[in-house]
C-alpha cells in the first residue's frame, strides 16, 4: 500500500468517528428535550428576552433567537420575548416576524420586571 491509501483510511475513520459523535449528540438532545418540544403546552420557566436597540437590528435578533429556540428544541418550555420600544418600524417588523415565529411574545420594556417576577414566583 502506498501513503495515499493510508491517508484515505485515516480520513474515512475520522469521518466515521465524527458521524458517531453527531449521532450520539442528536440522540441526547432528543432524549432530554423530546417531551418538551411539543407545541401547545403551557408557557415554560425559561425565557429568551430580546431587546433590540432599533429597527436596524430587530429582525436579525428575533430571527437568531427564534432559530436558537427551535434548534435547541426548547418550545414550549422556553418563551421568546421581544421588548418592543414602540417604534413604528420595529412594530411592523415584529408583526411580520410573528407569522414565522408563532411563539414570539411582544412586550413593553416596562413589563419586564413583572415577567421576570412571574418566573421566580415572586410579586413585584
Amino acid at each position: 500500500m502506498n501513503a495515499a491509501a493510508y491517508i484515505f483510511y485515516a480520513l474515512g475513520l475520522g469521518l466515521m468517528l465524527l458521524g458517531a459523535v453527531e449521532l450520539i449528540r442528536c440522540f441526547s438532545f432528543w432524549l432530554h428535550n423530546g417531551h418538551r418540544a411539543q407545541k401547545g403546552g403551557p408557557p415554560g420557566q425559561m425565557m429568551l428576552v430580546i431587546a433590540p436597540r432599533g429597527p436596524e437590528d430587530c429582525e436579525s435578533l428575533v430571527r437568531a433567537g427564534g432559530e436558537r429556540v427551535e434548534w435547541m428544541a426548547l418550545r414550549p418550555s422556553c418563551r421568546l420575548v421581544c421588548l418592543d420600544d414602540g417604534n413604528p418600524e420595529t412594530e411592523e417588523i415584529l408583526e411580520r416576524l410573528s407569522a414565522r415565529y408563532r411563539d414570539l411574545e411582544r412586550k413593553k420594556p416596562e413589563e419586564l420586571p413583572g415577567l421576570l417576577a412571574g418566573l421566580s414566583g415572586k410579586r413585584v
